[in-house]
């Protein structure tokens, strides 16, 4: 979101937290509130614009001018595979690589909105190379990439082979484009949802030891930490396409969730709360919401659009009420143990 960008004092420990406190928005709301949804949707900002709807372009642009013909990919072939995988790649390094230099290289904005002033490893037994954004760029490219890609080549594959998309069904060109439109907008919605359980699952003991705790080696986050995972675990959350595999009539609609789930580990990693662009304007390009998880563990399982951590107990809103709710929780659970 654009907002007017403030300086705000850090604590002894270097750690800076916005003024305000984390407010779900209006579609966590029950019973609805109509008007505060319809403005949050179409406002600006809002919802649909400017980053859902700039993803949208991306996504349409890289169908449009750097995905073959659906006819073409019918078989499995290289060249076209290699096609695929070689556009992911330039497109994680562009998105990925340019948030890292403009933040953490080239400091484009110093310090503000900077959660912590704690760097990011250079010299820690945590990653490879005892180097995080080394570590990170590797598990990225190396294993996210081709395993989010082997998604995108099945989603072609079965779409050309009439194993998705339900070819045997027969629908006018009103519900056809109504549906693959509202699969669009629900796309966000989509993917804030399978995350939260997702991400649950990878938080039970026999997971969290064996595959995500990797990811939280990430303690200070940057750019490239989105993505450095264990394999299994990008299998599990690019497995956001499977929703699409099963009620999408389109490949965009896959295409596009598996290029949000792209951009969104991108942005809610960068370490800031917002990116400036001049003066004191500035665009959402981090997550306060998830830099809690990676600080505290316990808390914001899910992503900040549709907050099922407030349902199920685990939200915390970024201010000091919610340090010490959290540590109550945590102590009742426990005591209960025990």
């Amino acid at each position: 979101m654009m907002s007017m960008a403030t300086s705000e004092a850090r604590n002894d420990r270097g750690e800076w937290r916005p003024a305000s406190k984390i407010v779900p928005a209006p579609i966590n709301d029950w019973p609805p509130r109509l008007s505060a949804l319809a403005r949050w949707l179409f406002a600006f900002p809002g919802y649909l614009w400017p980053l859902n709807l700039f993803w949208l372009g991306v996504t349409l642009a890289t169908w449009t001018w750097l995905t073959p013909a659906l006819s073409a990919m019918q078989s499995f072939e290289l060249w076209w595979v290699a096609l695929i995988l070689g556009r992911n790649l330039a497109l994680t390094l562009m998105l990925y690589g340019g948030l890292h230099l403009y933040l953490h290289v080239f400091q484009g904005q110093g310090d503000a909105f900077r959660f912590t002033l704690k760097p990011l490893a250079t010299d820690s037994g945590r990653f490879l190379f005892r180097h995080q954004v080394r570590d990170n760029m590797l598990r990225t490219l190396a294993s996210a990439v081709p395993i989010l890609t082997g998604f995108e080549i099945l989603t072609y594959w079965g779409f050309a082979n009439g194993v998705l998309g339900y070819p045997g069904l027969t629908v006018g060109p009103a519900v056809f484009w109504g549906w693959f439109v509202l699969l669009l907008l629900l796309g966000p919605v989509i993917h804030s949802v399978h995350f939260y359980f997702g991400h649950r699952l990878l938080h039970t003991r026999w997971l969290y030891r064996r595959v995500h705790a990797l990811h939280h080696h990430n303690v200070e986050v940057g750019p490239w930490s989105g993505l450095a995972m264990h394999p299994v675990e990008h299998a599990i959350y690019f497995s956001t396409v499977v929703v699409q595999w099963l009620l999408a009539l389109h490949p965009l609609n896959a295409l596009f969730q598996i290029q949000l789930a792209i951009f969104n580990a991108a942005t809610a990693h960068t370490g800031f709360e917002r990116i400036k662009f001049s003066g004191r304007l500035a665009i959402e390009g981090g997550s306060h919401f998830h830099y809690l998880h990676h600080k505290h563990f316990e808390c914001n399982y899910g992503g900040s659009l549709v907050v099922l951590d407030r349902l199920f107990g685990t939200f915390h809103d970024g201010s000091e009420a919610g340090d010490h709710a959290m540590r109550e929780r945590l102590r009742a659970i426990r005591a209960a143990a025990n």
